[in-house]
């Protein structure tokens, strides 16, 4: 071939290849060097030729990467899927996501003494936008609808730059729990067990994280929720810190191994402090126990211990926690504890994602998919739970539940519940209900959920 008709011919091929093919995915040049191949084998170029242009195409290679680059760096993408809407600008430097979640609760109880009353309730609805600004910085905004007013869940910024360490400043969770780290869309029961009570939740502060492959650390100040507002003599403010270890992080394989503290403390000379909790049923407002005021507190320290194990579809996990309160004046300081214990299985192959950074599970994805020829993901579960709230003349009560649950993932985003709990009481709070004594309640409940 005239040497001067090698270069116009390969930038002509390539310029036809390129109307065909997508740019992005840069397969005109792998097309072309496939095309040389045939024309060499059937004799038509011969293999100087060929050396020739394929160098020639494999050069030009680099320069349409930088043109397709060129050409797109301004360009927003819009992308729609089980992690809802993203948008996206060219270079990446932007990112906004917008989505939320549904949960629509019925609850039935066979009461024993006292009255809870059979209803349905919103459960969980909820808006969130969040995403990150000049690569570095992220922000996260997220509203609850659900009940009778609007309240605040995660409203927070940070700056991730510093990799692999993060800092977060707004509302956001503690870092106390395993059970808590894991969003109530994701986790294994309709609600967390009882240990729940001595969980921070999300209050108002700053954090630092930081993880590896296998482990994970943050810790925090914070001071009390977006919706209590300062007294005269300042808010309610703690220190708290969690740790994660997973010696085996596998797709299919998991040992998790976690500690939390959490010092908290307060500046008023009058401040009380209170423990309660549901029968792990939402609908009704009735805690069979609680401590009731606990006054002239001070302050308390909260620790927990955490494990889980995931073997292909069969998953174990449990929580210890405890609670030591100090009060101004005479008087012993209570302590109060509690735990809980529960397996899971997936009757379809699954098995529950884990994520190493947060020391946390993630999202279920279905094996086959309802709507796409699946049948879904099955998941059978069950939980023992124990919560103990009597302890130096605070006679806040002794509760133990049974709980079975059974999950059907639809698909990744619409997840159906149905949980049998059995709460048994020993006693029932003294404080709350000084006659009653011991109780045991059957609670059949069911939930429909869809998030994006």
């Amino acid at each position: 071939m005239n040497p001067r008709l090698r270069y116009p011919l390969l930038s002509g091929a390539l310029f036809c290849l390129s109307s065909t093919f997508s740019l992005p995915a840069l397969s005109s040049t792998d097309a072309m060097v496939d095309l040389l191949k045939v024309l060499r084998d059937k004799g038509t170029i011969s293999d100087s030729d060929y050396n020739a242009l394929e160098k020639a195409a494999k050069s030009d290679k680099a320069q349409i990467k930088k043109a397709v680059s060129d050409a797109t760096k301004d360009t927003v993408k819009v992308k729609t899927g089980h992690a809802g809407l993203k948008v996206q600008s060219g270079d990446g430097a932007f990112k906004f996501q917008l989505g939320g979640r549904l949960m629509v609760d019925a609850a039935f109880y066979d009461k024993d003494k006292t009255q809870l009353g059979n209803g349905a309730e919103l459960r969980r609805a909820r808006l969130f936008v969040k995403g990150t600004a000049y690569k570095d910085w992220f922000y996260k905004g997220q509203l609850d609808f659900a009940g009778s007013k609007v309240s605040v869940k995660d409203f927070y910024m940070g700056y991730h730059g510093f990799k692999p360490v993060k800092i977060v400043i707004g509302h956001h969770k503690e870092p106390f729990s395993l059970e808590e780290q894991t969003s109530s869309k994701y986790i294994t029961f309709m609600e967390r067990g009882l240990t729940s009570t001595f969980s921070p939740g999300r209050n108002t502060g700053i954090s630092v994280a930081s993880h590896g492959q296998q482990w994970g650390a943050r810790v925090g100040y914070f001071f009390d929720g977006v919706k209590n507002s300062a007294s005269p003599n300042g808010q309610g403010w703690g220190l708290t810190g969690r740790v994660h270890f997973a010696p085996i992080n596998e797709k299919n394989r998991v040992i998790h191994l976690g500690a939390a503290a959490s010092y908290r403390g307060s500046d008023s000379s009058n401040n009380k402090l209170r423990f309660r909790e549901r029968a792990e049923t939402h609908i009704t407002s009735t805690r069979l126990v609680d401590t009731g005021d606990i006054n002239n507190y001070d302050n308390e320290t909260r620790y927990g211990l955490e494990a889980a194990a995931v073997l292909g579809p069969f998953s174990v996990q449990s929580e210890y926690m405890r609670t030591s309160v100090d009060t101004r004046g005479p008087g012993s300081d209570p302590e109060f504890s509690g735990w809980y214990a529960y397996g899971s299985y997936f009757l379809t192959g699954e098995h529950r994602p884990y994520k190493a950074s947060s020391g946390s599970f993630g999202r279920v994805k279905p094996a086959s998919v309802v709507g796409q020829g699946g049948t879904g993901a099955w998941e059978l579960a069950a939980r023992y739970s124990s919560l103990d709230l009597k302890d130096s003349g605070i006679n806040g009560g002794r509760e133990n539940d049974i709980t079975v649950g059974l999950n059907w993932y639809a698909t990744p985003n619409v997840r159906f519940m149905a949980n049998y709990v059995r709460a048994s009481t020993d006693p029932t709070s003294v404080v709350k209900f000084p006659t009653t004594g011991n109780e045991d309640v059957n609670i059949f409940q069911l939930r429909s959920q869809i998030d994006f």
